[in-house]
């Protein structure tokens, strides 16, 4: 192929890398930090620009609900809303109590805010860029081979911040985290209220993350590996590879658990206004308050990404594209102009590689915001006994029965594609016969159970509690101690 008429830049981007790349140990470095800067600045400032509109939508949507108008005085419709809540909160007198712990008391707001910042780097938004691909992009920005390419230093680039073999792993360790600043705000605000939200939010993570855990470990025995990119190219070809048909007790797991992470309602036993006030950020005001809620949002957005990532198909659509590859763009407009029948091809590839991290992720992204909002709007508080009960007694189990029996289904299909010609090397993922037969085998019996004895004995325990409080208990647990 003539590199003379390629499609290429007039000017070349490698002399600003090997200028960089004198002061950071070369120019593939050098790259890597820019890119990774450039990529910083598209999700984690695209996703600072969007939290206001979610808060407007969120006040909109449950202002619907309620059949109210919600904002509507700052800008029109109200757009400005979200916006001037956060310059109020920034001029607003920040007030510290007496008798709180003041280095604990300031840090904690932000051992809430960076470790969902970490977690969201890991979030794959778009799919990676390799193979002829990437030659033909490296070709474009006419960058030395040996440093961008498929042979060169840099033979990928993903369209995630990072993308490590343990992508899950350290997503799990990372938002686990979160919780040591939100139990450190009510231990160090010197307030009854504040350290019981603070140790609601403890036993409350304890208590659901190990279901959480158990959601993804159903995934990972589907997938076969801890890396993200790893788990959405198994769900590739079309809806019917989502893990969501083949685990749909794990999502039902995994949709649950998310609420009780992130203290949403009707899990939200941290805050609980009517009870503690407001909870762990009682005392709390000007930016670090508002610092806690867009730890909360920024949680929202991380969990509804991996619910997407490891249910949904990530970044693919429901019917899979097979695209072109960039190389097309190697001819440049005269061999475009002179073969106009590849220019659907193109238009087709370009598309690809943009609908994704565009339309599709933040399109299912954005149906999980929804739901955190519709949730809110028509659910209520559970009391903490029944949280607790619901964490323990019900979905523990259920985690664990559907991890076995997961786990037998993969081993069976496992010696099933080993024992066929070329072995596993032909066969290297799960049949979908057997994803299908497995999906409909663990949500009937699901089902069945929650027919047959969680609803009728979750309907005699109400029964129980309402008689009780008529004899004249103060509170329905003490109804069922007696």
């Amino acid at each position: 192929m003539n590199n003379q008429a390629a499609l290429q830049l007039p000017f070349s981007l490698q002399p600003l890398f090997d200028f960089v790349g004198q002061v950071t140990g070369g120019s593939a470095n050098a790259f890597i930090i820019l890119v990774a800067a450039l990529k910083i600045l598209l999700i984690l400032g695209g996703l600072l620009q969007t939290i206001p509109f979610i808060i407007l939508l969120e006040r909109k949507i449950i202002g619907w609900i309620q059949d109210r108008p919600g904002p509507n005085r700052a800008g029109p419709l109200g757009i400005l809303h979200g916006l001037l809540d956060g310059v109020k909160l920034f001029f607003k007198e920040e007030i510290m109590p007496k008798g709180v712990d003041k280095v604990l008391f300031l840090m904690a707001p932000s051992l809430v805010v960076v470790p969902a910042f970490l977690a969201l780097c890991l979030v794959p938004v778009g799919p990676i860029i390799q193979g002829r691909n990437l030659a033909a992009l490296a070709n474009f920005l006419r960058l030395d081979p040996t440093m961008v390419g498929p042979g060169g230093v840099i033979s990928q680039i993903p369209m995630a911040i990072t993308n490590p073999n343990i992508g899950i792993l350290y997503v799990l360790a990372i938002t686990s985290m979160g919780v040591y600043g939100i139990t450190l705000a009510g231990w160090s605000s010197n307030n009854k209220w504040s350290l019981l939200g603070g140790i609601r939010a403890s036993a409350q993570m304890v208590s659901y993350e190990i279901t959480l855990s158990l959601a993804i470990l159903s995934v990972i025995l589907l997938s076969g590996s801890l890396n993200l990119y790893q788990i959405i190219e198994t769900q590739r070809g079309g809806f019917w590879n989502w893990h969501i048909l083949a685990a749909p007790v794990a999502f039902i797991l995994f949709v649950v658990a998310m609420f009780a992470e992130t203290n949403r309602l009707p899990f939200d036993l941290a805050e609980a206004e009517a009870e503690l006030t407001g909870g762990f950020h009682t005392e709390y005001s000007s930016m670090r308050f508002a610092l806690f809620f867009l730890g909360e949002y920024v949680n929202m957005v991380i969990v509804a990404g991996m619910c997407v990532t490891l249910f949904l198909g990530g970044f693919y659509g429901p019917i899979q594209i097979e695209t072109i590859p960039l190389t097309a763009l190697q001819g440049g407009w005269d061999g475009l102009a002179s073969q106009f029948s590849q220019i659907p091809s193109i238009i087709i590839t370009l598309a690809s590689y943009l609908l994704g991290p565009l339309v599709i992720f933040p399109a299912k992204v954005s149906f999980f915001i929804f739901l955190f909002i519709f949730a809110r709007a028509i659910l209520p508080r559970m009391r903490y006994d029944q949280l607790m009960s619901l964490g323990w007694k019900r979905l523990l189990p259920i985690g664990l029965i559907n991890l076995v029996i997961t786990a037998i289904a993969v081993a069976g299909d496992l010696a099933y594609r080993a024992s066929l010609p070329g072995g596993l090397d032909a066969n290297p993922h799960i049949f979908l016969a057997t994803k299908l037969i497995l999906g409909a085998v663990t949500l009937g019996l699901f089902l069945g159970w929650d027919a047959l004895i969680f609803s009728p004995a979750r309907k005699k325990q109400l029964t129980t509690e309402y008689r009780n409080l008529e004899r004249g208990a103060d509170h329905p647990a003490q109804a069922l101690a007696q």
